[in-house]
């Protein structure tokens, strides 16, 4: 089976010229972290984002950061495990989060986005997700639970969290910056005041956190809680 997986990921990675293939990484057996890439003046970035294998099928939780790999990853995952892509969650409106949902919804496959994204999604002309988040609530696929939480503003005003119970994995997408990143990135629609608040209140819900994924860099590193906190405190900015 990894023998396909690596044939597919190269494929797809001559396919597309000169995007770098997606690469994907275990947790733990049911969920992975899968990371896209995009160039933004002349420097590469990375988009961790996750996805969660159960017995009904596969949920991908944020899209691929390039559109022309949505396909790519689709095939990759039916390939490797045999199941369907069940469900779609986005963890706020950004394009490497949020993308272009039209191709999901096209497919019937379930989109689910928080109200205030959906509403930005809209403003912005975007394809909307088919459902709205229950935040708060505890949903259930096959043998799998997870929570999708929102603690206040911060990267946007509408960044949420994953949160993995039977495993304590917090998905913090774009709220939360790695360990080894320098500043705190695109701040054009940041609330910089709250986003500490934002952080604390994540904190005292989930004092014991096994394993943190942020939105970048390399969330295999530790201390990416301790180094959002610590950027935001000396307001350390995109230069």
């Amino acid at each position: 089976m990894k023998k396909v997986f690596s044939i597919l990921t190269l494929i797809g990675s001559f396919a597309f010229g000169q995007i770098k293939p997606i690469q994907i990484d275990p947790i733990n057996n049911n969920l992975f972290v899968y990371q896209t890439y995009n160039t933004l003046n002349d420097v590469e970035y990375n988009a961790n984002s996750l996805y969660l294998v159960t017995s009904k099928g596969i949920v991908l939780f944020d899209v691929p950061w390039q559109r022309s790999q949505y396909q790519e990853l689709t095939d990759i995952l039916f390939q490797k495990y045999k199941l369907p892509i069940v469900a779609v969650f986005v963890t706020h409106s950004h394009e490497d989060r949020a993308g272009d949902l039209s191709f999901y919804n096209n497919l019937n496959i379930p989109t689910y986005a928080s109200a205030l994204t959906n509403s930005k999604l809209k403003k912005e002309g975007k394809a909307t997700s088919k459902f709205d988040i229950e935040l708060g609530k505890t949903y259930k696929f096959g043998n799998e639970k997870f929570v999708v939480e929102y603690f206040g503003e911060g990267h946007t005003a509408d960044n949420v969290v994953i949160w993995f119970p039977k495993y304590k994995v917090l998905n913090g997408g774009c709220l939360i910056k790695g360990a080894d990143a320098v500043n705190l990135g695109y701040t054009g629609e940041a609330n910089i005041a709250q986003w500490p608040k934002t952080m604390q209140k994540l904190m005292t819900k989930h004092p014991k956190i096994k394993q943190v994924i942020p939105g970048h860099d390399n969330w295999k590193a530790t201390g990416h809680i301790e180094n959002t906190f610590k950027l935001l405190e000396n307001k350390i900015f995109y230069a």
